[in-house]
């Protein structure tokens, strides 16, 4: 079988199964024709990541492989694959699984309203196409297993949105392994400290942010907080949160560099439990739970610390995702929304709170203390959107451009995934893609231009 008509075939039988998950998902379950190309290898790697219920393991030394890479690391993309390995055309499972949550996102925030917008951003994260672009356009990635779309809009959420998150994380967890290298380097000390306040149960996730923002602006102020600072050279914080049987549960982790042996723990543990009684969450147990700190030796700990502020809600790809699943006791935003995308209606209201309470308050993944990078050497910190939006490499391929009605044909099947998938296939796969969609071909012109142009004409002669 040909490279190209396979693909084709494959990214068809993941639409299909798309459309059944969606619709299962949402109680309308009808049974849709799917006809893969060998059930065997690629309806079971879809369902491993698409289905909230199980996840099966995936044999990592299948035919096809140079060598595992592991649950975080992209399938290498192949020459021309046998009909008995179709999964060597799959990206990862979690790479699958955020493009099928953020469809499933969209959909449970189609009704939430915000006072900051944001979710209206999030809902058309990945859909709409970016102002002043007459298309989307196509693109071969021949560094990782699917392709990737040009002049589409993306909502630059680090905590909540199920692709950007991720995209973030990778990226973040790269810059604080970098700090961290630089500022040891110039032979400052790493410790890791953990900022955590009790919380109250049944608290939205925004009450619990604005006690504990009250609770550390209070921290960082007084004669005392600026003789904890005295000798650090900055620190950057990441932020945590999760849900279990007590509530939300938000906390900092902070990795900061000082002059070795001068930060005092004592005196910033003392600091911490004074502002949370000032806010009266100095409660029984605070002592022994509300603080923790301790050295960073290594670049894997800078990185379990970005893996901290990142991961937690963002899936787990950038950096150790054992690590930071086994270190959590309660669930996580992308675990809420996989429940919610089976059906639990507790877990879909607990998100779409977590979700709003994140955005009206802004709240980002990482921060930096003011002057760190320029104290590093390091380049102008880039936004979170900026970073969702996808680096283009030289070795990017241009295939063509879909028109507007193409785009939302293709939204509307759920299959721009799918659609990239083929598109690493080649042009020739993306069009038979297209065709069976019925969506036409690559570079086909807008039929509303079309339209246009025959209007025009026509008012010309009369």
């Amino acid at each position: 079988m040909e490279t190209g008509t396979f693909c084709g075939e494959a990214a068809r039988s993941l639409v299909a199964l798309s459309q059944d998950l969606n619709a299962a998902g949402s109680g309308r379950h009808q049974s849709m024709p799917i006809t893969p190309v060998r059930p065997s290898s690629m309806l079971e790697v879809i369902e491993a990541v698409a289905l909230p219920a199980g996840m099966p393991a995936r044999d990592e030394t299948a035919p096809g492989r140079d060598a595992p890479l592991g649950k975080n690391a992209d399938f290498a993309p192949v020459s021309t694959p046998s009909a008995e390995d179709v999964h060597v055309l799959l990206p990862c499972p979690s790479t699958v699984s955020a493009w099928y949550l953020r469809h499933v996102a969209a959909d449970v925030l189609a009704g939430v309203r915000s006072k900051s917008g944001y979710p209206v951003r999030m809902r058309l994260c990945g859909r709409q196409i970016t102002r002043g672009f007459d298309g989307v356009g196509i693109y071969a990635r021949p560094d990782r297993a699917y392709g990737r779309v040009h002049g589409v809009c993306v909502c630059g959420q680090s905590l909540a949105c199920p692709v950007c998150a991720p995209r973030i994380a990778a990226f973040r967890s790269a810059e604080v392994a970098d700090g961290f290298k630089r500022a040891t380097a110039a032979g400052y000390e790493a410790s890791l400290v953990t900022f955590t306040a009790p919380h109250v149960l049944g608290s939205t996730l925004g009450k619990e942010i604005d006690c504990f923002g009250e609770g550390w602006r209070r921290f960082q102020k007084g004669w005392t907080a600026d003789k904890i600072r005295a000798h650090s050279l900055g620190s950057q914080i990441g932020r945590e949160c999760t849900y279990g049987a007590a509530g939300w549960h938000y906390h900092h982790h902070q990795l900061r560099f000082d002059e070795p042996g001068t930060f005092d723990r004592e005196r910033t543990e003392a600091q911490w439990l004074t502002a949370l009684d000032s806010v009266g969450r100095k409660w029984r147990g605070a002592e022994l739970h509300a603080f923790n700190a301790g050295l960073v030796g290594d670049e894997a700990g800078a990185r379990y610390v970005a893996k901290l502020a990142t991961s937690a809600d963002a899936q787990g790809r950038a950096i150790g995702l054992e690590v930071a699943g086994g270190s959590l006791k309660g669930k996580n935003l992308a675990t809420l929304l996989k429940l919610a995308a089976g059906g639990d209606d507790q877990a879909r209201a607990v998100w779409v709170g977590g979700v709003r309470d994140i955005l009206e308050r802004k709240v980002s993944s990482v921060r930096w203390s003011p002057g760190l990078r320029r104290k590093l050497g390091m380049d102008t910190e880039k936004s979170d959107e900026q970073i969702a939006k996808e680096e283009v490499v030289s070795t990017d391929v241009f295939l063509g451009a879909l028109n507007h009605a193409q785009w939302r044909g293709v939204l509307e099947c759920r299959a721009e995934f799918a659609l990239l998938i083929a598109a690493n296939q080649g042009r020739e796969s993306v069009n038979s893609f297209l065709a069976g969609l019925e969506l036409g071909q690559l570079n086909d012109e807008d039929p509303r231009l079309v339209w246009r142009k025959q209007n025009a004409r026509d008012s010309v002669h009369d």
